[in-house]
């Protein structure tokens, strides 16, 4: 099964980094990526009626990433203040409300997330953070098909969480992302031991998750499933930022295991684009022909 088609529902914005602004957001990033890998990955989001959303919007149509953009009336296009430190790992400060806080349920976005056709919706934690979005969500699972895999990413970011987000997120999930800042809260959440295999185990038996995707940086990534499981270490590279890498990881990993590749192979082949995009600037770089040969 090598045509994988998904659909990514998210944040789209301007990275705003210490060397000019750049095309960004998860679920962009996540398009971005997942197209690499040989997948059909159509974008929703949602830019403001300004500048900033005219000119994301023209990046998007020359990268070639099919698209359902609706345009706010009431929010400015996304946009995010990026510090890095020393190592190239990022903080940010993220505009809210903005544009891609107001996606609505529209007839073309029901026809979209209802096809028989489709392999996965993705969204983050994130996306999340106010009301409007959560319950968009929770109309879209159920509309979309049972075969339809959910892939969801834990993203937190400063205050823009919550329990009820985070629990929503890791009950409908069958593909599932965090790292070790993350690992701790959610294992907090559900009163158990912060501990990779501990989550998947605990996920699988009492809800539906299929993959957990562990990534630690430097220490590499884990991945677990029910029958199998696989450590990675990380690329040895000198990061000048890290924006988008996490992304880039959750995008081939998900196509990969979509199209029933072994775990070992998938966690090499994420970690190597995924250690690429640190040493390049911004979340969307240009990947080298050899690399995308391999996926």
């Amino acid at each position: 099964m090598n045509d994988i088609k998904v659909v990514a529902i998210g944040e789209f914005l301007w990275d705003c980094l210490p060397n000019g602004k750049k095309i960004g957001g998860a679920a962009a990033n996540f398009c971005y990526h997942a197209k690499s890998a040989g997948a059909n990955a159509i974008l929703v989001s949602a830019i403001g009626d300004d500048e900033n959303g005219k000119d994301l919007s023209n990046l998007i149509e020359k990268l070639q990433i099919p698209q359902h953009l609706q345009i706010s009336k009431n929010y400015p296009t996304g946009t995010v203040l990026v510090k890095l430190d020393s190592d190239g790992k990022p903080t940010y400060d993220i505009v809210n409300p903005v544009a891609w806080d107001d996606i609505q349920l529209t007839e073309q976005l029901l026809d979209l997330i209802k096809q028989d056709n489709l392999d996965a919706i993705y969204f983050g934690s994130l996306i999340q953070r106010n009301q409007q979005n959560h319950d968009l969500l929770k109309k879209i699972i159920t509309h979309c098909s049972p075969r339809t895999k959910i892939i969801v990413d834990i993203n937190l970011r400063q205050n823009h969480y919550n329990h009820s987000t985070l629990l929503f997120c890791i009950e409908h999930a069958n593909i599932l992302k965090l790292n070790n800042e993350e690992l701790p809260i959610i294992a907090d959440l559900l009163k158990i031991k912060s501990d990779p295999k501990e989550l998947f185990d605990y996920l699988n038996q009492h809800h539906q998750l299929e993959l957990l995707i562990y990534t630690c940086g430097s220490d590499g990534s884990h991945l677990f499933t029910k029958s199998e499981q696989d450590y990675c270490p990380a690329e040895k590279i000198t990061a000048i930022d890290t924006v988008g890498a996490g992304d880039s990881f959750m995008a081939i990993s998900s196509v990969l295991y979509l199209k029933g590749k072994a775990l070992q192979e998938i966690n090499i082949k994420a970690n190597r684009i995924a250690s690429y995009v640190c040493t390049q600037n911004g979340s969307m770089p240009v990947i080298p022909e050899t690399y995308l040969a391999e996926l």
